[in-house]
């Protein structure tokens, strides 16, 4: 018989304390309370305290639900990615109806660096005419 292992007690003392200020920083720049995001995911506001503190890690399920609630990754949110979105999704972004970011960086990346410092001054020049 396999003896389960609580995910609280995966993490280190250091972890825990990333994933609570990450916590604390997505609740606040979305302008909520720990009782809205309890209510959100069906929990206590206990349970968010104990979160935002660092006492204990949410579970996987509680990782997943609160990446889609932010619109950000589980590794976001676990302090693995500084990144808050997927590069996939990134990628997939269309610059133009036949091209996405992707499709630019694919190309990007057979140029050389002559055709490089060309495509990046024309992106400079263009940018400041924007502003």
């Amino acid at each position: 018989m396999k003896k389960q292992v609580k995910s609280s007690n995966v993490f280190g003392e250091k972890q825990k304390r990333i994933i609570a200020k990450t916590l604390i920083n997505l609740r606040e720049l979305n302008f909520l309370t720990q009782t809205d995001i309890a209510k959100h995911l069906h929990l206590s506001p206990s349970t968010i305290s104990h979160y935002e503190k660092g006492l204990t890690v949410p579970p996987t399920e509680v990782v997943y639900r609160l990446a889609d609630f932010y619109n950000v990754t589980t590794d976001y949110i676990l302090g693995k990615s500084a990144s808050r979105t997927n590069l996939n999704d990134t990628y997939a972004i269309k610059l133009t109806n036949k091209m996405t970011i992707g499709d630019a960086v694919e190309i990007m990346a057979k140029m050389d660096n002559a055709e490089r410092e060309h495509l990046a001054y024309f992106i400079e020049v263009i940018g400041k005419s924007k502003k």
